[in-house]
C-alpha cells in the first residue's frame, strides 16, 4: 500500500529514505531480513518493543542494528516501548541512538523521542497511564520544545496517539495517547511513527502531519519514508 501528501511548500531541497520499524519482539531473523531488503536508506527509526515478550534479546537485536548502521554510515534512532528494559536507555551501540523524552538530529530535522506503551509497566511505572505519559511530553518540552519548529521535526513513539487509524485494538476501541495527539496538533511535527498496537498497521494524517504505524516487525511488517522537505511518501511493506 502506498500513501501520498501532496506539498505545501519545501525547506529546500532535501531528501531522504526511512525505514521505519516497530515491535521486533527479539525476533533478530524478521530483522535480519527487513535491512536486507529495504535498499538504500538514510535512516532507520524504531518504534519501541525491540526486546521479547520477556524482556530479553534486545542486544542481540541492537547489535544487528548496530552492525547494519556501522557498514552504511547511517544513524537508527529508537525509543523503548513496554517490554523493553531500563538498561536499554544508557546502552550503547555504535550508530544507534536511543531517545526517550529526548532529541536528536537528522539532517535538517529533529528526531523527538517518547518510550512507553499505555496500560503496561515502563522504567519503574508498573502501569503506564496518560496522565504519565503526559509528564514525559512535558519533559520534552521543557528541555528541548525550542527545536521542535511547525514540520521541521519527526516524532518517534511506542505508543500511538489517540482517535486516529493506529491506535484501534481488535475490539474498535481506540486505546492512543491523547496528550500525544496534543503534541502533535500543537508542534505539528512532519512524520510520527509508532507502533504498540499491532493490529492497526496503517497510515493516517492529523492536519498536515503524517502518522505511521508500520505493523510488528516480528511478523515480518515494515515501511519506508521518502522525505524531501514538506513532501512525505510512505510506502507499507511486508517480507515475501
Amino acid at each position: 500500500m502506498q500513501y501520498k501528501v501532496n506539498p505545501y511548500f519545501r525547506f529546500g531541497a532535501y531528501a531522504m529514505r526511512l525505514l521505519l520499524v516497530s515491535d521486533i519482539h527479539g525476533k533478530v531473523s524478521a530483522l535480519e531480513r527487513t535491512l536486507r531488503d529495504s535498499g538504500e536508506v538514510d535512516a532507520v527509526l524504531i518504534a519501541g518493543d525491540v526486546s521479547s515478550y520477556t524482556g530479553l534479546g534486545w542486544g542481540d537485536v541492537l547489535n544487528v542494528v548496530s552492525r547494519y548502521c556501522r557498514r552504511r554510515n547511517i544513524t537508527a534512532f529508537l525509543v523503548p516501548g513496554n517490554v523493553d528494559p531500563s538498561s536499554m536507555l544508557s546502552a550503547k551501540y555504535e550508530g544507534v541512538n536511543v531517545l526517550h523524552a529526548s532529541t536528536a538530529t537528522l539532517g535538517r530535522y529533529v528526531i523527538a523521542g517518547v518510550g512507553g506503551g499505555l496500560g503496561f509497566s515502563f522504567l519503574q511505572i508498573s502501569r503506564l497511564t496518560d496522565t504519565e505519559l503526559a509528564g514525559f511530553v512535558d519533559s520534552l518540552l521543557r528541555k528541548h520544545g525550542g527545536g521542535l519548529a511547525p514540520y521541521s521535526w519527526i516524532l518517534l513513539t511506542h505508543t500511538p496517539p489517540y482517535g486516529t487509524r493506529l491506535d484501534i485494538m481488535y475490539t474498535g476501541e481506540h486505546v492512543g495517547s491523547k496528550a500525544l495527539r496534543t503534541l502533535i496538533e500543537v508542534r505539528k511535527p512532519l512524520l510520527v511513527v509508532s507502533g504498540h498496537i499491532h493490529e492497526s498497521r496503517n497510515v493516517d494524517y492529523l492536519g498536515r502531519t503524517v502518522l505511521v504505524n508500520p505493523g510488528p516487525n516480528y511478523k515480518g511488517f515494515y515501511a519506508l519514508a521518502e522525505v524531501n522537505g514538506m513532501k512525505v511518501d510512505v510506502e507499507l511493506l511486508r517480507l515475501k
